[in-house]
């Protein structure tokens, strides 16, 4: 499933589980003109950390999102993970994607 957003946290970097497993959390409020807008917290694991931190607060992204249900102690949980990222624009504070440099020194 595909999310559209404005990141509105993102999580210091943790060592998870017994494999130390690198993991940012990071909330993406949907971009939306209604009163009320939806929100989703996604992990992102692994390699992927550096998916996410190219990126700052208020950045509009585009996410594709996994779930996955499990259960623990008859109680159920839900887990949203992240698999790819794509930048959307500079929110409302001005932060932008990092800058792309190509200055090679040629007139054209």
């Amino acid at each position: 499933m595909n999310f559209e957003g404005t990141i509105t946290y993102i999580s210091e970097e943790q060592a998870v589980g017994q494999n130390n497993i690198p993991k940012i959390t990071f909330v993406l409020e949907e971009n939306t003109d209604r009163e009320i807008k939806g929100s989703v917290a996604v992990d992102v694991l692994w390699e992927k950390t550096e998916l996410i931190k190219a990126h700052k607060i208020w950045d509009s992204i585009k996410v594709s999102l996994n779930f996955k249900a499990s259960e623990y102690n008859g109680k159920r949980y839900n887990r949203v993970s992240c698999r790819k990222i794509e930048w959307q624009g500079a929110g409302s504070n001005g932060s932008s994607k990092p800058a792309q440099s190509n200055d090679d020194d040629l007139p054209f």
